[in-house]
C-alpha cells in the first residue's frame, strides 16, 4: 500500500468520526437537558411540598387561643383579635402571614408562587368550609403551586410544568 492511499484512508476515517459526532451531539444534548429538567421538576415539587408543610405548621401553631398574641385565619368565638401592629402585621381573619411563610419557604420553586389557605374539612382554594374557625381541632389546608420553564419541553412546543405542594394539618394551639 502506498503512502498516498494510507493518507486518504485516514482522512476518510476523520471525516467519518466528525459525521458520527455531529449525529450523536444533538441526541446527547437533548438527553442532558431532559435530565436537568427532570431534576428541576423533582426539586420544585419537593420545595413546594415543604413550603406547604411549613405554612400549614405556622397556621396550626398560630390558631385562635386566648394566649396567642397574633392569631391567623378565621377567628373563633373566643379568639382575641388584636389590631394590626409591627409585631402582628396580619392578625385574624387575615391569611397573609400564612401565605408569606409559604412564599419564603418556596425558594427555587418557580414563579409565580400561588398560595391558597382554607380552614375546615373538604375546603377548596381560599374558600373555608361554612362555620370553620381557627380554634383547636379545625383542619387547615395549604396548597402552594408555581410554574417552571422547561428547556427540553420548549423544543417540542411545550413550555412549562406546574408543580404543586399541599399539606393539611389540624390546629392544635
Amino acid at each position: 500500500m502506498s503512502a498516498k492511499a494510507v493518507s486518504t484512508e485516514r482522512r476518510g476515517e476523520r471525516g467519518q468520526g466528525l459525521v458520527e459526532f455531529a449525529v450523536v451531539l444533538p441526541i446527547f444534548m437533548i438527553m442532558l437537558f431532559a435530565i436537568l429538567d427532570l431534576g428541576r421538576v423533582v426539586w420544585a415539587n419537593n420545595v413546594l411540598g415543604s413550603a406547604a408543610r411549613e405554612a400549614a405548621r405556622f397556621a396550626i401553631v398560630h390558631g385562635g387561643t386566648a394566649t396567642n398574641p397574633c392569631p391567623v385565619g378565621p377567628p373563633g368565638p373566643k379568639t382575641v383579635v388584636p389590631p394590626a401592629s409591627p409585631s402582628c402585621p396580619y392578625p385574624s381573619p387575615s391569611r397573609e402571614a400564612i401565605r408569606e411563610v409559604a412564599r419564603q419557604a418556596a425558594i427555587a420553586g418557580g414563579t409565580p408562587v400561588v398560595v391558597t389557605v382554607c380552614y375546615g374539612t373538604g375546603c377548596v382554594g381560599d374558600a373555608d368550609t361554612p362555620g370553620a374557625t381557627n380554634v383547636r381541632g379545625t383542619p387547615v389546608t395549604v396548597r402552594v403551586s408555581s410554574s417552571i420553564s422547561l428547556v427540553t419541553a420548549s423544543f417540542l412546543g411545550l413550555g412549562s410544568y406546574t408543580p404543586v405542594g399541599s399539606s393539611t394539618m389540624v390546629v392544635n394551639f
